[in-house]
């Protein structure tokens, strides 16, 4: 078996950079210390990791069996670190999917411009701080980014050149990326979509078959479970919630400057005490639709107001400032690198604009995400799961204006 020259010599660069991506993650972590650990992230996540390991079933304390939320990100909790024992084996998990989101990110970014430009994009999701600090807190959008690499890059090749064995394995990457994020939901469906039409290039009807049916197979027994508790299948029940909280006259009174569960926390207080009793008699299922049929009435009556939210959502996610902010130092630090990263994956974009054939799966991405913060809402952290893709944008803008004497050291 020959071996590419050129190949192996990629790999072993981006073997570095993925391995320094490990370290500076860990390294982050070892400074913030993680005396607060299970207190400054998303403490609910922890609390039903908790129930898992008590053998309390999939519940919040001192509650009922709950559908609210897909359960991989818990799950995994409970893997590692059983709810809030020592959070380094969380933190390493962590910080070692986020490594990998790296390399996934380096292969995409080969198979559209080569290898200068995959380890250009690789070293750009490395070094980028907010990855860094991020993947690594107690939150499910270091797994997300990961899960929807590996989707992502799975896809691509099977849109490329099908085969049984690649659909069910990329069928399982979305269920498992599903049940650790329901509103990947759009981007899943779009992306089979692509896979079986094709654009300029051979129908994959049979494997994006393959793939759904395998899709469904993981999603499956949650799928189960909240049928079992509210009656519909779905994937879980804190939708209707989210898009009520994201289509109210007080959406906007805490955030985008602040957390959206302070406003989410105005909102439910605001509710008139016939409605707050109404709701309590109510199970999830019935909860559930309450508050989504509010919110669709509330979208109807004023859709003026709920495309000019929309678009402050949309600068919410994508502006110059994080969605919560963190404070001036914590701002000015974060407006300084995602500006120019925003705008080279902007160039990259716009030079590769009549490739856009080629480049479809990262733009699905681009686009469900933006629907789905429009019809919704969504902060810094829920949008960092495209920065891989937006590196690989801008990796490819770099090497447009990048030495000819560096592309070919890095290509060899």
């Amino acid at each position: 078996m020959t071996v590419n020259p050129a190949a192996q010599h990629f790999a072993q660069k981006l073997a570095i950079i993925v391995l320094a991506a490990f370290a500076v993650r860990i390294g982050i972590r070892l400074v913030l210390g993680t005396q607060a650990y299970w207190t400054d992230g998303y403490g609910h996540y922890a609390s039903l990791a908790q129930s898992l390991c008590a053998g309390h079933g999939y519940a919040f304390p001192g509650q009922g069996a709950t559908a609210f939320r897909v359960p991989l990100y818990p799950m995994f909790i409970a893997l590692t670190s059983c709810g809030q024992g020592s959070p380094w084996p969380l933190i390493v998990a962590q910080a070692l999917a986020s490594s990998l989101t790296c390399l996934l990110a380096g292969l995409i970014a080969r198979r559209m411009a080569g290898g200068a430009a995959g380890l250009v994009a690789a070293a750009i999701y490395a070094l980028w701080p907010y990855a860094a600090w991020h993947d690594v807190a107690l939150q499910e959008s270091g797994l997300h980014a990961f899960l929807a690499a590996l989707a992502t890059w799975l896809l691509i090749r099977l849109r490329d050149s099908g085969g049984v064995r690649l659909a069910v394995i990329c069928g399982a990457a979305l269920g498992l990326l599903l049940l650790t994020r329901s509103t990947m939901l759009p981007f899943a469906l779009v992306a089979l979509m692509i896979v079986a039409v094709p654009v300029r290039r051979t129908a994959r009807l049979v494997p994006t078959i393959i793939a759904a049916a395998a899709m469904i197979a993981v999603l499956s027994p949650w799928l189960a479970w909240q049928k079992q508790l509210t009656g519909a299948y779905g994937l879980g029940t804190e939708g209707s919630a989210a898009l009520y909280a994201g289509n109210h006259p007080l959406t906007f009174s805490a955030y985008p400057e602040r957390s959206i569960d302070e406003s989410r926390a105005n909102i439910f207080a605001a509710l008139t005490p016939a409605e707050q009793a109404e709701l309590a008699l109510q199970g999830e299922a019935a909860r559930d639709r309450w508050l989504r049929d509010k919110a669709i009435a509330a979208i109807a009556a004023d859709p003026i107001a709920f495309v000019s939210s929309a678009l402050r959502k949309l600068w919410a996610a994508f502006g110059a400032m994080p969605t919560p902010r963190h404070g001036v130092i914590g701002d000015l630090g974060y407006a300084v690198g995602w500006t120019p990263f925003a705008l080279a994956a902007l160039a990259g974009m716009w030079l590769r604009r009549r490739l856009w054939r080629d480049d479809l799966m990262l733009h699905a991405h681009l686009l469900t995400f933006c629907a789905t913060t429009a019809l919704f809402w969504a902060q810094t952290s829920h949008r960092s799961y495209l920065d891989p893709y937006l590196a690989v944008f801008a990796a490819c803008a770099l090497m447009a204006i990048a030495p000819q004497s560096l592309c070919k050291w890095l290509s060899r």
